[in-house]
């Protein structure tokens, strides 16, 4: 699905997101990825802590704990949702070094990760969302797959 949204609009914008849940965000340079960071975690999944870009930590760890996230689940429990920048990382050994392989690969959580280009060959999104400028300013193409 290809749709076009303005900022203004970029609220309307609606992701199904299960458990767990491998999502990865691409797109070109200044293109709302902190605002879709932003929407995805406080509006899609109703995290109440304040949202931070990851760019400089690498990840942020936060919990999902809202009803309104959990009135769609039968199974009611927290949940860790995991924010990744990967933006500053050089390859998939630099990732691997690190040890956050081992959140991906025992994964039971959401994982949002920006700029997964160095993973890709080694891991599946169970969502992939690309932006995209368009010739406006404040427009954006979105794909979602």
């Amino acid at each position: 699905m290809i749709q076009k949204y303005f900022l203004s609009e970029i609220q309307s914008l609606k992701i199904a997101i299960h458990t767990p849940c491998i999502i990865f965000l691409k797109w070109d340079l200044a293109s709302w990825k902190t605002t879709l960071s932003k929407h995805i975690i406080q509006n899609i999944l109703w995290v109440k802590q304040e949202v931070t870009s990851p760019t400089y930590t690498y990840y942020n760890k936060y919990l999902v704990e809202s009803e309104d996230f959990w009135s769609f689940r039968k199974n009611k429990k927290l949940i860790n949702l995991y924010h990744f920048d990967l933006y500053r990382l050089s390859s998939y050994d630099e990732f691997f070094a690190i040890g956050w392989e081992e959140i991906l690969d025992n994964n039971t959580w959401i994982i949002l990760i920006e700029w997964p280009e160095i993973i890709e060959t080694y891991y599946i999104p169970d969502i992939e969302i690309i932006l995209k400028k368009t010739g406006q300013e404040d427009e954006r193409e979105i794909e979602i797959r």
